[in-house]
């Protein structure tokens, strides 16, 4: 169980220059494996490609405008002169384009996104599965980065959205072509991880993007990576037409209110009238207190949406006087 079956590997990491396509580059790297960094910026893709070498790994940089088909046939050309040979491809350079209702959308933003989120995909899939079959790869991948809206629509970002959607698409229909030709082709979903795409977002939108997710925080791009190795890795081999999330349970589903009836699991502490309602009625001691100061109370259905709240939150609701209530809670504080 190691990555051992990676070393020597040759990938391609388009959007290699900053963010998650950085981290895959690094990650790789640093696991031996022979990684070409593209970027449309030769300065930050530069960096990073000598970064890794400057650790021991081996890498090059190739200037690359990912929205242009012809460039991306261009750079696998040169990546295959250069190492004889190519292993994997992270299709992982795009753009965020939303916040507004599709009618505001320009026939030009829907160009340019698609053109670098969607048809950049596609050549970097069609050129690379084509390098990948003429070099025999005994392990070949290919890897799309996506995103958790390209599994559940978002409002205001119909035009991304759909990009996502065409790549996980795109990555399945693929994943049935190459499954007999020994090449697994995988979809990584991000959900808010923490890139330079933020770098400008005040306070107030971090704290919403943080709550926004049922995890409670934002993902770091080295979460991204340690997947995107995993799939190049021999230990994903039976793993294709997968579109996996890493987002905290960002696209799992819909979130609602829900109270537990027994959060003492996380605390240990013993019952008292800060316990829960519910939690309170499976104590007989307990029970007995609450039926002298409310008699029938544990037999109410009506109540029992109730019973993952404290009687100290909804004691006068239950027409408890104050000083009943004081008497109440201070029986149940010394049980």
């Amino acid at each position: 169980m190691d990555f051992n079956s990676v070393h020597g590997k040759v990938a391609i990491i388009t959007g290699a220059g900053h963010g998650i396509g950085k981290a895959i580059a690094k990650c790789y790297g640093a696991h031996g494996m022979k990684v070409v960094c593209a970027d449309i910026n030769t300065e930050q893709g530069e960096a990073v490609a000598d970064s890794i070498c400057k650790n021991g790994g081996d890498a090059i940089f190739i200037q690359t405008d990912c929205s242009n088909p012809a460039e991306i046939k261009t750079l696998i050309g040169q990546t295959v002169k250069h190492y004889s040979r190519l292993d994997g491809m992270v299709s992982n350079a795009g753009i965020g384009m939303g916040g507004t209702p599709l009618h505001e959308y320009d026939v030009a933003d829907y160009e340019k996104i698609f053109a670098l989120n969607s048809e950049g995909v596609f050549a970097g899939m069609k050129y690379g599965a084509e390098a990948i079959l003429k070099s025999r790869s005994d392990g070949g991948f290919l890897i799309n980065v996506a995103s958790v809206a390209g599994l559940v629509a978002q409002c205001g970002q119909a035009l991304y959205s759909a990009t996502k959607f065409s790549v996980i698409g795109m990555t399945r229909a693929a994943a049935l072509d190459y499954a007999a030709y020994g090449i697994t082709v995988n979809a990584i979903c991000p959900g808010y991880i923490r890139t330079a795409i933020f770098k400008d977002a005040p306070a107030s939108a971090m704290d919403f993007f943080a709550s926004d997710c049922p995890a409670k925080h934002m993902g770091e791009p080295q979460e991204c990576a340690a997947l995107a190795l995993f799939l190049a890795s021999d230990l994903a081999r039976y793993i294709t037409g997968a579109a996996i999330p890493v987002d905290g349970a960002l696209s799992a589903g819909h979130q609602s209110i829900s109270s537990w009836k027994h959060p003492e699991i996380l605390t240990d502490e013993k019952l008292s009238s800060q316990s829960t309602i519910a939690a309170l009625l499976e104590d007989n001691t307990a029970k007995a207190v609450i039926e002298k100061f409310l008699p029938g109370f544990a037999a109410n259905e009506q109540v029992k949406a109730a019973y993952g709240m404290t009687f100290r939150q909804i004691g006068s609701m239950l027409g408890l006087h104050e000083d009943a209530l004081q008497n109440l809670t201070a029986e149940l504080d010394n049980l």
